[in-house]
């Protein structure tokens, strides 16, 4: 399983459209949202990053929320028909 940093969310009308994200050793890429929830399902964390080398910060991490037959991409776990990805606050 993979800890995976997201860098970038791109959000339309309560869904996520794309996510930049990256892994130790690995360029950023950017992938889908269905990838995203296929990832989740596989065991995967997806962690929103904020800042950047020894001044980054690590989020809640995106979890897979299930409402009636969908699942939504979500950082605080509500069960709400809408994705939502919180990044972390950066300062001193």
């Amino acid at each position: 399983m993979a800890d995976i940093e997201v860098i970038h969310a791109s959000v339309s009308g309560g869904k996520v459209t794309s996510l930049e994200v990256r892994m130790v050793g690995i360029a950023p890429r950017t992938i889908d949202r269905a990838t995203a929830l296929q990832w989740l399902a596989g065991g995967h964390s997806l962690i929103p990053v904020s800042g950047h080398g020894h001044h980054s910060v690590r989020g809640a991490a995106l979890e897979r929320v299930e409402v009636g037959e969908a699942h939504f991409l979500r950082t605080d776990t509500e069960v709400v028909a809408e994705d939502h990805v919180s990044f972390p606050a950066v300062g001193h």
